[in-house]
Order: structure tokens, then C-alpha cells, then sequence
């Protein structure tokens, strides 16, 4: 385990599991890598509960073509179900959303999900299947810079420059002065993470109606409290906050969700899709289709369901679907509905009779982290002109982080998080930056600013961030794309985050069915991996493998 794996295209299982060893055993626990495996991997094959002609018959609605709704859809297809999915919008694919500037030379920005976890089998699963293409995801290098209260740092493996050039901007104490941002942020760490045994770390993954003890406190305290109660000063923690991505934006966020993600390694050695995180969505929608099942599968798009009503009459549900383009109203009964949409669009839909008290509870208050995205497409990619520049610079400027592509790097062999160009490219081709990427509060006060006023004020942040010349970036620009994500119709929120006490209150009931096991939930919030595929694709086998043993039983 002493040589660094080499991240290569299109690893395979093998390869990501050298990969996400070497991350455990350089974390001093490799113990739990059977349990983060088994734990992330598809759940049983339908086909093994049901045959293939069990469902016909079967009449299942799906609200929502994300890739949750999909994933549900192309597995009951293969027992044979009857399914009709909703979509409210005219588009699959949900919060995964690539945009093209020029397909042509495959430049493109993803609005919403955009990188693939090491660990995350069951969407790897998929991928295998599905014969997709995956290309390394740069997410950490010592590439990157910092720019925190006017000074620059370079994010050097010691860490000396931050030190040197950061440090001073606050009012640190005099320990937290001599110890290094490693060894800061590790004091939260070492107290809430590595205290925990391999079981109790597994619960970060788990859904129950109850936890051990200490994840029950690891889950009601926000990722603030965690910092104050391992000692640290309220500068150490803003001056942290800055420094580790994103968290900037989300302290007020409960601390499981950032253990959760340690657990499985979620950021390191990370993937996307070549050619871009449509292709997913694409690839179900086309193996849906073009299936040769037994039951039929019909996507009306443009239909927004207005209502959920159990039926008087007999154990079936039945949907008031309005048609967003003529208004008209129509109303169509099923066996089984799967809701694969947010909570956050799910609370507009009209319920009758209410789900259980702890269901409307969770639609009502589960938090949604607002996020942004700001893509600028450039004549040139200044970020390789003279010293290259990779991973993600962060600042405390209202960008907040900055993600450079990583089209035309390559990993340095034996050193970890250090990357080169490729051979024969050029600085002088065009390229797309992730010129900003934020949540909550930042995420609003940027992204609801007039296009024009939004798009200036970023192009100052980056010339100052990278020290070009003013003007540079409006005499670069080809174009841009951005998005709010709790400004689009029929989502309205960017990902589930829960907050302190939220994962006991309401992760286990929003998991369950209601309606007399007539009413399912699937997608990245009823699941243990929130704003991750990997989230929705699991939740959305759990749904139909639950909906599978329900047939079974009635035949």
C-alpha cells in the first residue's frame, strides 16, 4: 500500500478498489473498507424476487425522470410493470444537467451532478452496464491557490505557505498559530471520527430507526458546534472555513453529513462521464425505451401531478395530473406510485388524505441547500498559460470556489494529487471554468443578480483571484451558463443536507411507503448518500425491490 494508484480512464473494479484501499490505509482503517463496499453496492437483483412476467398487469406510476425515476422504472420494466412516469418539465435527467457549448470539441459544464465517488458501486453498477465511459475528475491538487482576506497561498503539501501568508489574517491563538491546517481541521476529527469503532463509522451510512449513541450526537451538532467543542478559536473555524471547500457555505450544516462523506472517501479519485453526466440518465431513458419487456413504459412529459389521492374504493392511488402546456386536467389510478422527486417540489402536490404526521413533517422541513453555478467558456485557458493551475481554488470573495477542467491533465506517477498537462495540448484551445460554485446564502446573493450584473461581478473575482488584467475575462468569453438551483421550475433546491437533529427525526420515515404500501419515495433524500447518484440509484432499487416482493406476495 505504499505506491500511489494511478488514476486512469475507465478503471476497473479492481483498479477503484486499489484505489480506495490505498485512501483507507494511508486513514489507518482499512477495516472498514468490506463494510463501505458491501454497504454501497446494488442491492438483490429484481429478477430474483419476481420473473419476468410477474409485474404485467401491474399499473406503477413514476413522478419524476431523474435519474431516481428511471433507475425505479428500468428495473420494475424488467418484471414486466406497467409504468407511466410523469415528468413536469420537458427533459430527462433531473438535477443532473449537462451544458454544451461546443459538442463538437466536447466542451461542456455540468449545472448540477458532476463527479462519481471511487466508492460508490451501485453507480458503478450502472456505468459497467450501461458501457459508459468515466474520465479522472480533478477535485483536490496542490495545483491550487488560496485568496483570503487580500492574500494569496499556494496549497503546498506542508502547508507552510498558508501558514505564512493566511495565517497572520486572523486573530489565531498562539497554538493555533504553530499548528498546521492539517492538524487544525484534525482536531474535530480526531474527536468525532476517529474515535468511532468500524461499526459505529458504518452507522454513517446506515438508515435506522435508531443510532448508537455517538452518532445520535454526531448528528446533532452542526458542523460549527464540532469545530467549537474541539477547541478551536471562532477565527480558526472562519479562517477553516475558507480553506476546506465549500464549508464556507455550509457550517451550519449537521456534522454527519461531512463524516458520512469521509467514511466512503467521497472526494478523492474522483470520476465523471466522458462526454458529460447526461449520458446516465440518457443511457436509462434509451434502455427503457427500447426495451423488448413484457409491460409497457410511457413517459409523458410536460405533466405535472397536482395531486395524490388514495382511492375510496379500493387499495389504488390515484394521480390528478395538470398538462403545463393546454392546463387541462386528467386523473388515471395505479397499483403502486413511486414519488422520485425532491421534498422540496413534493410539497406542492395536493395529498388525500395526508401521509403519516412524521412523512408531512419531513416533506415540510428536510433542508434543501440552495446551490449556484457560474460556467465561463473561454478563448484560452489562462489556468495552464504559465504556472498550471488545477483541482479547486478557493477565496472568500462571493465565488467561494473555483474548479478548473481537468481535460487536459494527467496524473504524475507516484505523487498524490499532483497532475501535468497532457502531451500535444495547448493553452490557446478553449476551455470551460467552473468560475463559481457555492451554496446557501452566497449561492442566493449571487445567483439572483441580473445576468449581466452577476456575470461582471464574477469576471472581477476571477481576473483578482488569478491576478489577469482587467477586461481579460470579457475579451476571453465565448459564453456562459449558470444556474440557481432553487430558481428551477418543478426542483426548486440543489441538494439534501440535513441539519443538526433532522437525520434521527426524519431520514427513517421518509423512507417509508405510505398509503397502505401503495406510495413510494425514492432520490437522493431518502437515501445515505445525499446530493450523490449514488444516493438516488440505491433508493430507487430499494423502491423496486419493495414494490417486486409486494407483487409476489399478492400472486
Amino acid at each position: 500500500m505504499n505506491s500511489i494508484p494511478l488514476q486512469v480512464p475507465n478503471p476497473t473494479d479492481d483498479e477503484r478498489h486499489i484505489m480506495l484501499r490505498f485512501l483507507l490505509s494511508i486513514d489507518n482503517r482499512l477495516n472498514d473498507f468490506n463494510d463501505i463496499v458491501n454497504l454501497m453496492s446494488p442491492l438483490e437483483d429484481i429478477e430474483k424476487i419476481c420473473s419476468k412476467f410477474q409485474g404485467k398487469g401491474k399499473k406503477i406510476a413514476i413522478i419524476g425522470a431523474g435519474v431516481a425515476g428511471l433507475c425505479a422504472s428500468y428495473e420494475l420494466n424488467k418484471i414486466g410493470c406497467d409504468i407511466t412516469i410523469f415528468e413536469a418539465s420537458n427533459r430527462i435527467g433531473g438535477r443532473i444537467k449537462t451544458h454544451y457549448f461546443d459538442k463538437t470539441n466536447n466542451q461542456y459544464g455540468e449545472l448540477g451532478a458532476m463527479r462519481i465517488s471511487i466508492s460508490h458501486e451501485t453507480t458503478w453498477h450502472y456505468i459497467k452496464k450501461f458501457k459508459l465511459k468515466t474520465k479522472p475528475f480533478i477535485s483536490k491538487s496542490v495545483s491550487s491557490i488560496f485568496y483570503v482576506r487580500g492574500n494569496y497561498a499556494n496549497n503546498e503539501p506542508s502547508g507552510k505557505n498558508i501558514m505564512e501568508n493566511i495565517y497572520p489574517q486572523f486573530n489565531l491563538t498562539k497554538n493555533e498559530r504553530k499548528t498546521s491546517l492539517g492538524n487544525l481541521i484534525g482536531k474535530m476529527y480526531k474527536k468525532y471520527f476517529y474515535s468511532l469503532t468500524p461499526s459505529e463509522r458504518s452507522e454513517l451510512i446506515k438508515i435506522k430507526p435508531t443510532y448508537s449513541h455517538k452518532i445520535s450526537e454526531i448528528q446533532n451538532i452542526s458542523l460549527r458546534q464540532a469545530y467549537e467543542n474541539s477547541g478551536l478559536s471562532q477565527d480558526a473555524i472562519s479562517m477553516i472555513s475558507y480553506l476546506s471547500a465549500l464549508e464556507a457555505d455550509l457550517l451550519h450544516i449537521s456534522l454527519f453529513e461531512i463524516l458520512a462523506e469521509l467514511y466512503t472517501c467521497d472526494f478523492a479519485f474522483t470520476y465523471t462521464l466522458d462526454g458529460g453526466m447526461s449520458n446516465m440518465p440518457l443511457a436509462f431513458y434509451n434502455n427503457i425505451v427500447n426495451s423488448n419487456g413484457p409491460g409497457k413504459v410511457k413517459f409523458k412529459f410536460g405533466n405535472s401531478v397536482n395531486s395524490i389521492i388514495k382511492s375510496p374504493y379500493r387499495d389504488k392511488v390515484i394521480l390528478e395530473i395538470i398538462n403545463t402546456n393546454d392546463k387541462n386536467y386528467s386523473y388515471e389510478e395505479f397499483d403502486y406510485v413511486i414519488c422520485a422527486i425532491p421534498f422540496s417540489s413534493l410539497r406542492r402536490i395536493n395529498i388525500k388524505p395526508s401521509f403519516s404526521p412524521a412523512k408531512m413533517q419531513a416533506i415540510n422541513e428536510v433542508n434543501y441547500e440552495i446551490g449556484q453555478k457560474t460556467f465561463l467558456y473561454l478563448k484560452e485557458r489562462f489556468w495552464e498559460k504559465n504556472k498550471l493551475l488545477s483541482g479547486t481554488t478557493l477565496t472568500d470573495l462571493i465565488t467561494i470556489s473555483t474548479l478548473y477542467p481537468s481535460d487536459h491533465l494527467m496524473p504524475i506517477e507516484n505523487k498524490l494529487n499532483h497532475y501535468k498537462l497532457k502531451p500535444n495540448v495547448s493553452y490557446k484551445e478553449p476551455g470551460v471554468l467552473l468560475a463559481s460554485y457555492n451554496w446557501n446564502q452566497n449561492a442566493v446573493r449571487l445567483g439572483n443578480e441580473l445576468d449581466l450584473l452577476k456575470l461582471k461581478e464574477i469576471e472581477k473575482c476571477i481576473e483578482l483571484l488569478h491576478q489577469l488584467p482587467e477586461g481579460y475575462i470579457d475579451n476571453s468569453l465565448l459564453d456562459y451558463a449558470s444556474i440557481l438551483w432553487s430558481n428551477v421550475p418543478f426542483i426548486w433546491g440543489g441538494l439534501c443536507l440535513m441539519t443538526p437533529g433532522q437525520k434521527q427525526l426524519f431520514l427513517y420515515n421518509s423512507t417509508n411507503p405510505e398509503m397502505n404500501n401503495r406510495v413510494f419515495f425514492a432520490g437522493e433524500h431518502v437515501s445515505v448518500k445525499h446530493g450523490w447518484q449514488e444516493g438516488s440509484l440505491q433508493s430507487a432499487q430499494l423502491v423496486a425491490n419493495c414494490i417486486a416482493k409486494l407483487i409476489r406476495q399478492s400472486d
